[in-house]
């Protein structure tokens, strides 16, 4: 059957419309995926710092409790007066701030207990009692608590042995020799209603007595201290701000439970309906644990994305009905129209060309991006494989870089990224490849080594480059280095195991004091 010459003009431009719109279908697939991990890798990285910000603030209140027992185990006397000036010492710093109270209390048999009563109102607490009243074995009364305010002071001669879920912590405490965290519980000075609090439990021993097994820590026992603190007053004290787009929901126990629900940064929102990334992470304490639900909101993506795929979408579409017709156009203007037409294909070639570029690399740095690494670290490894060779992969993350952020913005920030990428591709070779993987994450391949020496020492190189002085519009800055290796195939099969044995180092040296590599275990 012969085409009319009208519906054979039309043949050309409805073909390169239809490319044209395939093309830009690829295009928008292809940056969907791109903002997915970059998402991803963000959301991931908020989880870190959420539950590192935590942590550490716990870290800081076992620290402080184990200051406390330093005191006792060096003193052969310790009055409320050295127990308030010490605690009062501490709690001037930012890392204690949440705190509530921080209490002594002795272990009494129930021949001291009334020594215990005469000897504290003797000392100017003529009030003084240990409650509930009554005989019973043994007592743990609240003796010392500081801050010493009057809200506190409530607490005082509450014998917390008569509470089965704080004598619990108490005798896991003392059985152990180290840090033991209750189940939320309400404190003492508290009514109620208040929200819930937890109180963090580590044993004082008799000086000059051996604690080194179960039983002599049993009978070596002096008595407790212990800090009290609500999680709420725990959270409104971390630095910093919280990720916008993030919500938090801390559960007590390793079970997401309404009953279980102790802390929610979104309060009100349902938390039924499925978020596009969430993640439970886990702060773990001896047989207890608490469950951080992490979710991201509408927000996060907004935050993060910057709406390129609906721009190719859009633009695409555009493009192709545009080609389209200038096609039909140059079909029918004979030479002037294919001379036009070559043109309009080499400008579009050239763009493809561009976005590519833009879809598989770092927009500061010029470095590949994640999905452009991915790839060739595939393809390295296959060919590592294929000849029984050996290949390294290092994660490496600057050390010390959010305070220069923080202190002299970001354009400084940007320049000194672009200036650490600069001496970390002078320690490499043409043929290994260095990415940009979040914000101041890099990758290594090195897709040829002969001995784990050969990765030692281009790690090595970089940690050295990365530690001179930077100077940036005048400021000297001073970063370093952690840097994790992952040796192929001894620390992974395959590009993901790999990765995961690169970024456990990579953390283990951060972990270990920075500045410094870590092979993988």
């Amino acid at each position: 059957m012969t085409l009319s010459p009208k519906l054979q003009a039309l043949v050309l431009p409805l073909v390169v419309g239809l490319v044209s719109l395939a093309l830009s279908l690829w295009l928008w697939r292809h940056e969907q995926q791109t903002l997915d991990t970059n998402l991803r890798a963000n959301f991931d990285f908020s989880v870190r710092q959420t539950t590192s910000r935590i942590e550490q603030r716990l870290a800081a209140y076992e620290q402080m409790l184990r200051g406390a027992r330093g005191l006792f185990d060096a003193s052969s006397h310790v009055s409320h007066g050295d127990f308030h000036n010490y605690v009062n010492a501490l709690t001037g710093g930012g890392d204690f701030a949440g705190l509530q109270v921080m209490v002594f209390t002795p272990h009494l048999s129930s021949q001291q207990m009334a020594a215990h009563v005469a000897v504290r109102r003797a000392m100017g607490e003529p009030d003084y009692s240990i409650l509930p009243a009554g005989e019973r074995e043994s007592a743990a009364p609240v003796t010392f608590v500081a801050p010493a305010t009057p809200l506190n002071r409530k607490a005082l001669g509450q014998d917390l042995y008569t509470e089965p879920v704080r004598r619990e912590a108490m005798l896991q405490a003392r059985d152990s020799g180290t840090i033991a965290i209750t189940p939320k519980v309400r404190l003492l000075m508290d009514d109620a209603k208040t929200q819930p609090g937890f109180a963090m439990f580590l044993a004082i021993y008799t000086r000059a007595h051996p604690a080194d097994n179960v039983a002599s820590r049993q009978a070596s026992l002096n008595g407790w201290v212990h800090v009290a603190f609500r999680l709420q007053d725990l959270m409104a004290s971390l630095y910093g701000e919280g990720t916008p787009g993030i919500s938090l929901r801390i559960y007590d126990g390793v079970r997401t439970d309404p009953d279980g629900l102790m802390f929610d940064s979104h309060p009100g929102v349902d938390n039924t309906t499925p978020a596009r990334f969430e993640n439970l992470e886990y702060i773990s304490f001896p047989q207890h644990s608490w469950t951080l639900q992490i979710r991201s909101t509408p927000e996060f993506e907004q935050r993060y994305s910057h709406n390129s795929a609906h721009i190719i979408a859009v633009a695409g579409s555009g493009v192709s009905l545009l080609l389209a017709m200038l096609t039909w156009q140059l079909a029918t203007g004979q030479a002037r129209a294919f001379a036009r037409a070559q043109t309009m294909t080499r400008e579009l070639r050239e763009s493809e060309e561009r976005m590519r570029h833009m879809a598989q690399h770092d927009p500061l740095t010029h470095l590949p991006n994640r999905a452009l690494f991915s790839d060739r670290l595939q393809a390295a490894l296959a060919r590592a494989r294929r000849d029984s060779a050996r290949a390294c992969l290092m994660f490496v993350d600057l050390d010390h870089f959010k305070p220069v952020n923080d202190a002299h913005g970001h354009a400084v920030g940007d320049q000194l990224l672009v200036a650490a990428t600069q001496r970390m591709r002078d320690c490499l070779r043409e043929s290994d490849t260095l990415a940009r993987v979040g914000g101041d994450e890099f990758v290594v391949l090195l897709p040829h080594i002969d001995t784990r020496l050969d990765a030692q020492l281009v790690a090595e190189r970089i940690r050295a480059a990365l530690s001179h002085p930077f100077t940036i519009e005048g400021h000297v800055l001073r970063i370093s280095a952690s840097i994790g290796i992952g040796i192929f195939p001894e620390h992974g099969s395959d590009d993901v195991g790999l990765m995961k044995s690169a970024d456990h180092a990579m953390y283990q040296a951060k972990e270990v004091g920075r500045d410094r590599l870590v092979f993988a275990d």
